[in-house]
C-alpha cells in the first residue's frame, strides 16, 4: 500500500510540474504575440523536443526613439533552426529544439547584434530559460553598420529597373529564397555584367547553398572587377578558407584587415586562415586583435588559441584561455570537457 502512494504521489507531483512548465510556456506565447496551443504540442521527437524561453532586455534604450525591428534567432549547429520578432522587454519562445550544440542571436534591422550560446537543455517536461541584456549602445553600433553597408551596396551605379531587381534579389536571400535570389541577381548580371557587387552578392547565396564550383566564379569575376571591394575580400576569403585554399584566403583576408582594421571578423578569419595554415605565430596576433575588438562575440577565438597552445606543449597559456572562454560563455555545452583539462593542466 506504501509503495502505491509514493507511486501515485510521484505521478501526482509530475503532472503538476508539466503543468507548471506549460503555465509558463503559454505566458511567453501570449508575451510574445503567440496563441496558445491547441491540440497536441510540438516536440514529440525525443531528439527534438525540448522548449526554451527567455526575454529580451535592452538597457538604456529611449523608447521615444525609432525602433529597429528586432528578432531572437535560434541556430543549432550554426544552422538557423527558427525566428521570433521581439519588443524590447518582450519574450520569446522555441519548441521542439535539441538538447545541445544551440546559440541565440538577438538581430536589429536583420542584422546581428548579439549571440549567446546555450548550456544542454532539460528534456521536457521540464523547461529552459534564456534571458539575454544588451545594451542601446550595440543597437547603435549595427545602426552605423548598416549605414556602412547600404553604401557599400549602393556604391555601383544601376539603372532604376536594375536597382529594383537589386532590392528584389537582396530581400529574397535574407528571406532564404534561394533560387528566387539566384534567379534575379543572373537577371541582372545579364542586363549589367559589370555590376561588381551583384556578383558579390551572388558569391554569397552559392555559398549560402553550398554551390562551392559557382560562388568560386562569381567572387573572381567581382574582385576582377573590383579588386578592393570590401564585402568581397571579407566574403571569399572566408569561402576559400572553408574550400581549404589557404593561399588565396589569407591574401584576401590580409587585404580586408589592412581596409578595415577594426573588423573584428576579418581578424579572426584571418587568424583563423593562419592557424590551419600551421603559422601560429602570426595566428596570435590576429586571433588575439578580434577578442579585443569584440570580446564576447569573438570568445570562440580563445578555443582557437587554447587549441594552438595545447598543440605547441604550452599547458599554462591553453588553460588561460580555456578560463577566459568559460568567463564568457559559462553554459558552453562541452564546459565539463574543458573544466577537466583546466584541472588536469593546471599547476598542482
Amino acid at each position: 500500500m506504501d509503495k502505491f502512494r509514493k507511486a501515485l504521489l510521484a505521478l501526482f507531483a509530475l503532472i503538476l510540474l508539466s503543468g507548471a512548465v506549460l503555465a509558463q510556456d503559454d505566458e511567453a506565447r501570449a508575451a510574445s504575440g503567440l496563441p496558445t496551443f491547441i491540440g497536441p504540442r510540438p516536440g514529440t521527437d525525443a531528439r527534438y523536443s525540448s522548449t526554451l524561453s527567455g526575454s529580451l532586455v535592452i538597457q538604456g534604450y529611449d523608447e521615444n526613439n525609432s525602433s529597429p525591428s528586432l528578432t531572437v534567432a535560434i541556430y543549432a549547429g550554426g544552422s538557423l533552426i527558427d525566428r521570433r520578432f521581439v519588443q524590447n522587454r518582450g519574450s520569446f519562445i522555441f519548441n521542439g529544439l535539441p538538447t545541445t550544440g544551440l546559440s541565440l542571436t538577438v538581430e536589429a534591422d536583420g542584422m546581428e547584434v548579439a549571440r549567446v550560446q546555450v548550456g544542454v537543455l532539460n528534456p521536457p517536461p521540464l523547461g529552459n530559460r534564456q534571458d539575454i541584456i544588451i545594451t542601446a549602445a550595440q543597437i547603435g553600433q549595427v545602426a552605423e553598420r548598416k549605414k556602412e553597408m547600404t553604401a557599400l551596396l549602393n556604391s555601383y551605379p544601376r539603372s532604376d529597373e536594375n536597382q529594383k531587381l537589386f532590392d528584389k534579389a537582396l530581400a529574397a536571400g535574407k528571406e532564404k529564397k534561394t533560387d528566387g535570389a539566384q534567379k534575379l541577381f543572373k537577371q541582372l548580371l545579364t542586363a549589367d555584367p559589370a555590376d561588381f557587387v551583384a556578383w558579390s552578392e551572388l558569391g554569397n547565396i552559392y555559398f549560402k547553398a553550398e554551390k562551392f564550383s559557382d560562388a568560386e566564379r562569381a567572387y573572381n569575376k567581382a574582385l576582377e572587377l573590383k579588386p578592393d571591394f570590401g564585402p568581397t575580400l571579407l566574403n571569399g576569403g572566408k569561402f576559400f578558407l572553408s574550400q581549404k585554399n589557404l593561399t588565396r584566403s589569407i591574401e584576401l583576408l590580409e587585404k580586408a584587415v589592412a581596409q578595415t582594421p577594426n573588423s573584428a571578423e576579418a581578424n579572426r578569419y584571418l587568424g583563423e586562415a593562419f592557424l590551419q595554415n600551421r603559422l601560429g605565430s602570426k595566428a596570435v596576433v590576429y586571433l588575439n586583435k578580434a577578442i579585443e575588438l569584440d570580446p564576447v562575440g569573438m570568445a570562440d577565438a580563445h578555443l582557437s588559441l587554447a587549441a594552438l597552445y595545447n598543440a605547441a606543449n604550452l599547458k599554462d597559456r591553453a588553460v588561460k584561455e580555456y578560463k577566459l572562454f568559460l568567463q564568457k560563455v559559462p553554459n558552453y555545452p562541452e564546459k565539463a570537457k574543458i573544466e577537466k583539462y583546466i584541472s588536469d593542466n593546471s599547476p598542482k
